[in-house]
């Protein structure tokens, strides 16, 4: 049974950092987006009105974007506290800084979804 669940906790905690990565990728590359447009706008010549509506929908995509990844932060947290009640504990992988208001397990560097991907060592 512990077998199965440390097998299950690492799946989510893969995917869950999977798609952290992927939201922090995506809003990079919305971020890229809104600069490089009125750089352009700019750099033609272009009035200020020109592709407004698109610059608007491309900042309204970045903030959403925000929120998914708050989402996905409040849902890392809400898996290391069941973490806890499936008897797992707190488990190390990979070397992330955490904020000031995380709290770890004594010796853990990471707060972990699920389960470890990897002793850090």
């Amino acid at each position: 049974m512990l077998n199965q669940r440390l097998s299950g906790a690492k799946k989510i905690a893969s995917e869950l950092h999977q798609a952290e990565d992927a939201i922090d990728e995506a809003m990079i590359r919305i971020a890229n987006l809104a600069a490089t447009l009125p750089t352009v706008r700019r750099d033609t010549n272009m009035s200020a009105i020109v592709g407004q509506e698109a610059m608007a929908k491309v900042a309204h995509a970045l903030a959403a974007a925000g929120d998914v990844r708050q989402l996905l932060t409040d849902a890392h947290l809400a898996l290391s506290v069941t973490q806890k009640e499936v008897g797992l504990g707190t488990r190390m992988f990979g070397a992330g800084v955490k904020p000031a208001s995380a709290t770890l397990d004594e010796g853990s560097n990471d707060l972990v979804a699920a389960a470890p991907l990897a002793k850090a060592g």
